[in-house]
């Protein structure tokens, strides 16, 4: 509580914080002037049906062509999320991705997890997930679903997401925000807007003390964001963007299945789900701590009314303590263990220890948009040009030393050793990539949507100490095409076709691979996708499409030298179900609800006994539903919920093991009312609200392990927003 005091005291010309629910987002449009608001603190989430910047189109969500998520910042405060696995559950078709306390956060889209490297964007530019998220600055998170290699080049095929943060308004305001949570955790943050002159600036600033159901899982993070804007003339805006992220907090490891018939396997689910239990309590645990930085700016001209010009540069900078009492097999059995625990509940554990990992991104992106009347059809060209570049580099050694055994039914204490033994691999990236698309009106219900991208992709590899290179350098070119009809006003017909393309070389360790460092072709993915949307009016859209998508994958041959890793030699196809209805049912009901049924099977592999198996931590049916209702006999008074369930989870490859089927209810109440002429909202949000145990997901890692992460425990979490 003394640190915690301390970064109060350090921060005090900016107590008193808080988040903001505020403007729509749909009224965030391309205007030549800072768009007016009225800023208070609602009573009801806005759920508008806006334009998704993810897709490229520049279209409207209900004339889209594709499948978008859009979770506005108002939605996700109202939902009581305080982090991406929490807001992600808004949404059927998005999942953890080896998501747990004290660590970077990932997802998945349709079954694929997204690249850290490749799958995310910050307004529209390429950026680095390999950081933790600040939710603050946040005006909304757009999730692309599906193929995207037309948006986002070379990337893996489950969809894109982009960051939007939050930008100047017309009008000033200070509004202030402190919550706290059941776990003891609490936070200040203040999201302010000011105009100098021609200069609109808006300032989110943000404290927390991070405590967790976790056992010894506590932290802290602090946060800093400033947004820019003027014009320089009446056709010209210039935006600037930075943010500053320091989180600090002890991570929690994954479980693994239980080897009940002692074959050297894990192949049992625990009797018990192990909620609070932290295999990183050790004395010589130290935490996780990643600081970030963020920059980005952009210039925006018209150059007449049919076209305009778009330049945007970023560049995010990260560096990362990575420290783990890592549990990983099992020893202590006549055969060892590996992946899992031995079936009395021991475990090995290993000090881990990365210190020092510097990860630098740097991204540009030059567009050209316009509009051209040809053949008698009015048609929309984007031209695009942008390059991007990462740098990893890590100290010379770290450390992944065997501590000893433990057990989860009675975890010891057991002797460290950070001793720094193992080189680490430095990398290098750099792409440039060329894009165009045309939208074009073929009759007043018919429109055609054609895109084509090449990628231009180098990339680098070395140990610290200069041994086992690798480079190599491809050129990708990914299509997309669509074709969407409107046969009433308000409803709109659609079908698509895309391609996708990931590139990989086989890990350069000579004592597994009997072709270590060699550089694989490029695999590409491919997605057919038809859909129907209606929008009855304005602010509701119902949506349902049906989608597969193959991808190929590498994989192992066995030889005497070692595994021969081979481009394309598994591959899986994924076919789903997807239907959502968002917006406003009218005055009173919001709605936020999705449904999901998919069926993810591996279709080739070398292991025959693989072919027509689920692919592991993928439900089979999943769906979310979260509505709000304002309650009619108290102005300003509504409540809220959350309801998500989820079934046919497998666990292993072979599909012996299936995670049970889960559901759980969050529950949400908000009270807004004026005092002294400001508006004051008072939050109560109950995540779990029947503290139902439950084994959440069940991801398996590159290297082969599996591993287990429970629900999260009754968590009470209560917040007020005040204007100053």
């Amino acid at each position: 509580m003394a640190n915690l005091h301390f970064r109060l005291s350090f921060h005090y010309v900016t107590a008193a914080l808080c988040t903001v629910l505020y403007a729509p987002v749909w009224a965030q449009t391309q205007s030549q002037h800072l768009p007016g608001v009225t800023v208070t603190a609602k009573a009801a989430p806005v759920l508008d049906i806006d334009r998704p910047d993810v897709s490229g189109w520049g279209q409207t969500q209900a004339k889209t062509p594709q499948s978008v998520t859009v979770l506005s910042a108002d939605l996700i405060a109202a939902s009581g999320a305080s982090s991406l696995s929490q807001a992600i559950r808004l949404d059927a078709s998005l999942a953890d991705s080896y998501n747990t306390t004290g660590y970077v956060e990932g997802l998945s889209v349709r079954g694929f997890v997204l690249d850290p490297s490749n799958n995310f964007l910050r307004n529209g530019l390429p950026i680095s997930n390999f950081a933790p998220l600040a939710l603050e600055n946040k005006e909304r998170i757009e999730i692309l679903k599906g193929v995207a290699g037309l948006q986002s080049g070379v990337s893996a095929p489950g969809g894109l997401v982009n960051f939007v943060t939050k930008t100047p308004q017309a009008d000033p305001f200070t509004i202030a925000n402190i919550g706290a949570d059941s776990n003891g955790g609490s936070k200040v943050h203040l999201d302010s807007n000011t105009t100098w002159g021609a200069f609109g600036v808006r300032a989110n600033i943000a404290i927390e003390g991070l405590r967790s159901h976790f056992d010894h899982a506590e932290g802290s993070r602090e946060f800093a964001a400033i947004a820019l804007t003027t014009r320089i003339t009446p056709e010209t805006q210039l935006t600037a963007d930075l943010d500053f992220h320091r989180k600090k907090q002890t991570s929690v490891p994954g479980l693994g299945l239980l080897d009940a018939n002692a074959d050297g396997v894990g192949d049992t689910l625990p009797a018990t789900v192990y909620s609070r239990l932290n295999l990183n309590a050790q004395p010589w645990s130290q935490p996780f701590e990643a600081t970030s930085t963020n920059a980005q700016i952009a210039l925006h001209h018209k150059i007449n009314a049919a076209w305009q010009a778009d330049l945007g540069v970023s560049s995010q900078s990260t560096f990362i303590h990575d420290r783990l009492a890592f549990p990983d097999g099992c020893s202590s059995a006549s055969n060892y263990v590996y992946p899992g625990l031995c079936a009395n509940g021991d475990v090995d554990v290993y000090d881990y220890r990365s210190e020092g990992e510097s990860r630098k991104y740097w991204s540009w992106n030059a567009k050209l948009q316009g509009k051209i009347l040809a053949f008698g059809v009015d048609n929309r060209l984007n031209f695009g040009l942008s390059g991007r570049s990462g740098r990893t580099d890590l100290e010379p050694n770290q450390a992944y030393n065997y501590a000893g055994t433990t057990n989860i039914n009675s975890p010891i204490s057991l002797p460290g050793d950070g001793t720094t033994n193992d080189l680490n691999t430095n990398n290098r990236e750099r792409a440039l990539d060329l894009s165009i698309s045309l939208v074009s009106d073929l009759s007043t219900s018919t429109q055609s949507f054609l895109g084509l991208r090449t990628s231009r992709l180098s990339r680098s590899s070395e140990r610290s100490d200069g041994s086992r290179p690798i480079s190599f350098e491809q050129t990708i070119t990914t299509p997309w095409a669509g074709l969407s009809w409107a046969p009433v006003a308000g409803t709109m017909v659609f079908g698509s076709w895309g391609q996708g393309a990931e590139m990989e070389a086989v890990p350069n360790r000579p004592t597994l691979f009997a072709n270590p460092g060699q550089v694989l072709p490029a695999l590409t993915s491919e997605q057919t996708e038809v859909g129907v949307k209606w929008q009855p009016y304005s602010r509701l859209l119902i949506s349902a499409s049906a989608f597969r998508i193959d991808k190929p994958y590498a994989d192992d041959l066995s030889t005497g030298a070692g595994a021969l890793r081979v481009a394309g030699g598994k591959s899986a196809r994924h076919r789903g179900l997807e239907m959502t209805a968002v917006g406003q049912v009218d005055a009173d009901l919001a709605l936020q609800t999705s449904f999901t049924f998919m069926e993810a099977l591996y279709t080739t592999a070398f292991d025959p006994s693989l072919v027509g198996q689920a692919v592991t931590n993928i439900p089979k049916v999943k769906a979310s539903l979260f509505a709000d209702y304002k309650l009619g006999f108290t102005p300003g008074l509504s409540i809220n919920g959350l309801l998500s369930y989820e079934d046919g989870k497998k666990v292993t490859a072979d599909g012996s093991v299936t995670l049970p089927s889960a559901w759980q209810i969050d529950a949400g109440l908000r009270f807004q009312h004026r005092l002294a002429g400001k508006v004051s909202q008072w939050s109560l949000n109950i995540e779990n609200l029947t503290d139902r145990n439950y084994w959440r997901e069940a991801p398996t890692q590159y290297w082969g392990g599996v591993y287990l992460f429970p629900s999260t425990p009754r968590t009470v979490r209560a917040r007020v927003s005040f204007e100053l």
